[in-house]
């Protein structure tokens, strides 16, 4: 009998690693999609421009550079696109200029966070993607995940580390040489997704309940269900918003969702996020919907929204995206009426834990 070790060595032997790096059986290669090298070079020049005009087309030709984005940015020039796009390589330049050792991501791996802290990064090296070239064993990746990981943590003592940010910057690290990495990160952290990973999560708890809020708005057959089952938001958009959906799609997909949110910002996430749920909930396949309506608790619900997330055409997600009626306006109300509400919240539990401390207080009295 062939134990489970011997099975998954066989496995690993018969995977090759392709055009992104991840280890895929040679038939997963074979299905891969080519695009003719005439094209891909195009693209790419299209960009090499871009970035030698960036200030002119950030300032005065945006929506072409959206464009760009929404098509997917040629692989070849992906990571400096991300550097670019992110204003990573601005921060960098101007943070190094006024470095004395002129490199601040160097003077940072000469500090040591807390010991907790490199405890915790050390342990999730090899869990963040085994899958791929760079991290699987003792592939080269995992030192640089480190050091980017370790870096981030003396630069932000307050946050430290959070285990979502491994597959975040080891995502990075696939595209970018650390330092470039590091600042990306930091720009990730700091601009796009502030205070995901800070104590308490609030800012993804606003966020998710803001989705909640937008899900109302853009399927209210999907909300009814959601509120009849008392599902919280917050139970499927954690891992989607937290890891930037990087445990839920794989290269090329996961690749052509981040060129936009580079691009656009947390919108997408949200915009992605709305797609699967009313997706799932009311215009999706005939036998998902109805499964949906069949549930009887929240559990089922929400892991039938994770698994259609993974199951639906990703072409169609893109179009959905783009078509779905949500303006920037929608969304700063949905997030500024979420922060109210939580805010209240808040308050309203903290004056309730301060009345039962008086009331402990008098009955000892």
């Amino acid at each position: 009998m062939v134990n489970n070790y011997s099975r998954n060595s066989e496995q690993e032997r018969d995977e090759v690693p392709n055009t992104y790096g991840f280890f895929v059986s040679p038939n997963e290669l074979e299905m891969e999609e080519s695009v003719k090298a005439s094209v891909a070079r195009r693209r790419e020049q299209k960009w090499l421009d871009m970035f030698a005009r960036w200030a002119t087309f950030i300032d005065s030709r945006f929506d072409k550079v959206k464009e760009r984005c929404r098509k997917g940015i040629p692989p070849s020039v992906r990571g400096q696109a991300w550097y670019h796009l992110s204003a990573a390589k601005f921060r960098h330049e101007n943070a190094d200029r006024n470095c004395p050792t002129g490199s601040v991501f160097s003077f940072y791996l000469t500090q040591t966070p807390a010991s907790h802290v490199v405890d915790d990064i050390r342990k999730d090296l090899a869990r963040s993607f085994p899958d791929h070239e760079m991290f699987r064993d003792d592939g080269c990746g995992q030192q640089s995940l480190y050091d980017v990981l370790k870096a981030y943590a003396v630069h932000d003592p307050d946050v430290g580390y959070c285990q979502a940010q491994a597959p975040i910057a080891a995502i990075l690290l696939m595209h970018l040489p650390p330092e470039q990495a590091f600042w990306v990160f930091v720009q990730i952290n700091e601009e796009y997704v502030k205070g995901y990973f800070s104590d308490g999560l609030m800012a993804v708890k606003e966020d998710a309940l803001a989705t909640e809020l937008l899900i109302q708005k853009v399927t209210s057959k999907g909300h009814r269900l959601l509120k009849k089952l008392d599902v919280d938001p917050i139970l499927y958009t954690l891992d989607w918003y937290m890891t930037l959906f990087s445990r839920t799609y794989r290269a090329p997909q996961l690749f052509r969702i981040w060129d936009m949110f580079f691009c656009e910002g947390v919108k997408v996430l949200f915009r992605l996020a709305l797609v699967i749920v009313r997706e799932t909930l009311e215009i999706g396949p005939t036998d998902t919907v109805s499964k949906a309506h069949k549930c009887d608790n929240a559990m089922d619900l929400v892991a039938l929204i994770k698994q259609t997330a993974k199951q639906l055409p990703f072409e169609t997600l893109l179009i959905k995206m783009d078509k779905l009626p949500l303006s920037d306006i929608d969304l700063a109300q949905a997030c500024g009426q979420a922060r109210q509400q939580l805010s209240s919240d808040l308050n309203g539990n903290n004056n309730r834990n301060k009345s039962a401390s008086r009331s402990q207080a008098n009955k000892h009295k």
